[in-house]
């Protein structure tokens, strides 16, 4: 992901990535796997969606560029990425096997990934199996060993697909197995996640100039994390764990009608999601905390897009109509001797819980060819988000933030109002010579940019203090900017050797007060070197990222250093079957 234009990755531990665009990340970045959207089970984002498409069998990461399409996804106010899995292809008339196994290794941690995929398949049907095992200990650097930083993964997904002509359908039912992985960045690690994952896909040509395609998925997440088993215990009185549950299921079904000149795009969609999470104390058996209840958060939506392409010249119009309804049961806490606790829960248990909010997207979009050679790219939209659960239902000051991991304590707001952003992008993509280049320029305007707050509870800020040393931050609306620059380019110096690079400059800040925004990627860039011929594959790069000081003083975020890294990897291919990597 590091690697696209204005994309990078908040990471919080060896598997426990969260992608960022263009200076938003989290649940503000719609991430879809095979355009399926996820839903996962850690209220802090252990199980991020990219945790779900081990790098092996993943076939390609797509970021959109720009200003996600509202057909993209429903909620995508911070942008649009999709990892799409490596089910293998169809084949000739006659069924065939096909497949592959790969293995990879570091000593730094003893880092082993090794996958396989057998497919068996004709020019219609296609059966496919495919298998990711990761293992690894504590990464070392020069200040250190990182703990803990261990990992345990195993990926699995078996399918089934038929294709005729413009018509196919894919079934497919896949597992995510996580045992013991560290979180460093955050308050507990992975003790285990345990995910079933089932899902189709179909598409069906009514007409020649009328088709329909329908989604459909399901996800049961079981989640145990603590705070003593992988890293140092704290004293017994103080160790944790936590049982998370999510459930999900999501519906889409869309139209597209190609006119004359354009095309119509109309759908539906449909997402639901539950989540629970008790926390205990394995040495008190009257110690638990019931941290989210019952929570559901539904989301109904449905756009409309009409595509014009004439001659040098293409439009984009889309609207998208969304409604989010939240719930949550009563939630409460034993062997919390504080008066402060009893009256957030009751406070909590007390109020309305049952939410709603309605919003509409907009966004247009028009590209100019003004040669063979050049064209221009303008972009503009208002984007939505209605608020997490996290953000409205943490009830006692805690750090189940969705992965913010800052070591501050929050609470949720059920008065929150969803996020708007008016959002502009523009740039050109050119070829001359050899030389291809694609600068883009975007700037976000955000209404009510959710982000934590110093809390007027003074029950909150008490138990926050006790429990953590600093008073509470509470989810609220705020006002915020985005700006900044991405680059993508590349240069074919001959047949076989061709220069690339990425660069990326993202600036935000508060506009309501003098602060900067959280956790943004300072400027990066990339440059690589690749020789290629029949047999061989040389590649190398230098990866670059400045200082960061432009950090955010309301969760007193640290001032960071640049560095910069050289990677190289060789290739060799003594045959179409074997490729040897390293």
């Amino acid at each position: 992901l590091k690697s696209r234009p204005g994309a990078n990755v908040n990471s919080n531990g060896p598997i426990t990535g969260i992608a960022q665009y263009r200076g938003m990340y989290g649940d503000r970045v719609a991430v879809t796997v095979d355009n399926h959207g996820m839903v996962t089970g850690g209220p802090n984002a252990m199980d991020a969606p990219l945790s779900y498409v081990s790098p092996m069998i993943t076939e390609a990461l797509v970021v959109e560029r720009g200003i996600a399409s509202v057909s993209s996804a429903p909620e995508s106010i911070g942008g649009h990425v999709d990892a799409r899995l490596a089910r293998g292809d169809f084949g000739a008339q006659e069924f065939g096997l096909s497949g592959f196994v790969g293995s990879r290794y570091s000593n730094n941690g003893n880092l082993n990934m090794s996958a396989g995929r057998l497919t068996l398949s004709n020019s219609s049907h296609r059966i496919s199996a495919i298998a990711e095992l990761d293992s690894g200990q504590n990464i070392s650097t020069p200040a250190g060993e990182i703990r803990p930083s261990l990992l345990d993964r195993r990926r699995y997904d078996v399918s089934y697909s038929y294709a005729n002509g413009d018509n196919h359908v894919v079934v497919y039912a896949g597992k995510l197995d996580t045992d013991e992985s560290g979180t460093p960045t955050l308050p507990m690690d992975i003790r285990y996640i345990d995910t079933d994952l089932f899902g189709s896909h179909f598409q069906y040509a009514v007409t020649p100039t009328f088709s329909i395609e329908g989604r459909a998925s399901a996800s049961d997440v079981e989640h145990l994390m603590d705070n003593f088993g992988l890293r140092s215990a704290p004293p017994e009185m103080r160790q944790r764990q936590t049982v998370a549950t999510g459930e999900g299921q999501t519906l889409a079904l869309a139209g597209r009608l190609d006119l004359e000149r354009s095309t119509l795009r109309f759908g539906i969609a449909r997402t639901d999601a539950e989540h629970d999470a008790v926390i205990t104390n394995p040495n008190d058996s009257m110690f638990r905390v019931v941290n989210f209840s019952d929570v559901e958060r539904d989301l109904t939506s449905m756009f409309g897009e009409w595509l014009l392409d004439r001659n040098s010249r293409a439009f984009e119009l889309g609207v998208s109509l969304k409604r989010v309804t939240t719930g949550a049961g009563e939630v409460g806490a034993m062997g919390m001797m504080s008066p402060a606790v009893t009256a957030l829960s009751d406070a909590f248990n007390n109020a309305d819980r049952s939410l709603s909010f309605d919003d509409l997207d907009a966004v247009a979009k028009y590209r100019y060819r003004a040669s063979n050679d050049l064209e221009w790219s303008f972009e503009v939209a208002r984007k939505s988000r209605a608020p997490s659960y996290q953000e409205l239902y943490l009830w006692l000051p805690m750090q189940a933030t969705g992965g913010l991991a800052d070591g501050r304590t929050y609470i949720g707001d059920l008065n929150l109002d969803s996020e708007h952003s008016n959002e502009l992008s523009v740039g050109f993509s050119s070829s001359y010579a050899r030389l291809d280049i694609s600068p883009q320029l975007f700037y976000k305007q955000i209404d009510g940019f959710i982000q934590g707050a110093p809390s007027d509870n003074s029950g909150a800020n008490m138990v926050a203090m006790m429990m953590g040393g600093q008073p509470a931050l509470q989810f609220s609306n705020t006002d915020a900017e985005i700006w900044g620059l991405d680059l993508v380019w590349s240069l074919r110096m001959s047949e076989r050797l061709s220069i690339d690079g990425v660069a990326t400059y993202t600036r935000g800040r508060r506009t309501d007060v003098s602060d900067n925004l959280y956790r943004l990627v300072p400027f990066n860039a990339r440059v690589g070197v690749r020789y290629a011929n029949e047999s061989w594959d040389f590649n190398t790069e230098v990866v670059a990222y400045g200082s960061q000081k432009d950090v955010a003083a309301y969760n007193d975020e640290q001032q960071t250093s640049g560095y910069e890294i050289v990677n190289a990897a060789v290739a060799w291919m003594p045959s179409p079957s074997i490729r040897v990597e390293a």
